[in-house]
């Protein structure tokens, strides 16, 4: 049995003609953005639409790969965009408040558990654009240090930094979001 192609040796059979070959890497990484998608955005419904747009623009975009970083990397810093642009409309989209169904004593665990997600979303999403990128990029997708510095084209160490701040300034968001620690101060 022969060994399977590389995803960069697929990028380049699909640039050539072959559209199956983008069809195999829709299929090898599509739980990965996926799961990217949905822990930047918090709801399935937004993942899966972020997960889309990412292969599409992916599609749109397949000659431009220059091969800095791996395919994976590369369509992983694709997915964060499209993310990041996804979260931008949907700030203008007032949302339920979900502060006032708790008080009623109405609030199911899905329902605390979405808030969570809304919560770290948009923790995230008010992190400096370099932090969040450095963040979003090791923690939720697991790049590695050294590959977040040639895609950022900043040291090592500046991409270090970022994600020990940002991964600080993210606590503390969360903390501040935090209902039940803010009614603890005021009894």
């Amino acid at each position: 049995m022969a060994p399977e192609p590389a995803d960069e040796e697929l990028l380049r059979g699909f640039i050539g003609g072959d559209e199956r070959a983008f069809a195999e890497l829709m299929k090898r990484h599509e739980d990965r953005i996926f799961a990217l998608a949905y822990r930047m955005t918090g709801g399935r419904a937004d993942a899966m639409e972020a997960t889309q747009e990412t292969f599409i623009a992916a599609f749109r975009r397949a000659g431009s790969f220059r091969g800095e970083a791996s395919f994976g990397t590369w369509l992983y810093r694709i997915g964060i965009n499209t993310c990041k642009d996804l979260l931008r409309k949907r700030r203008d989209i007032p949302t339920e408040d979900l502060g006032a169904i708790r008080q009623e004593g109405q609030a199911s665990s899905m329902e605390e558990s979405a808030a969570v997600r809304l919560d770290v979303s948009r923790a995230l999403a008010g992190l400096p654009e370099d932090y969040r990128e450095a963040v979003t990029m090791h923690d939720l997708g697991g790049v590695p240090y050294d590959e977040i510095a040639r895609l950022t084209r900043v040291p090592i160490g500046t991409v270090k930094s970022r994600i020990s701040r940002g991964r600080r300034m993210l606590a503390q968001a969360l903390e501040q979001a935090d209902p039940h620690e803010s009614s603890k101060d005021h009894r």
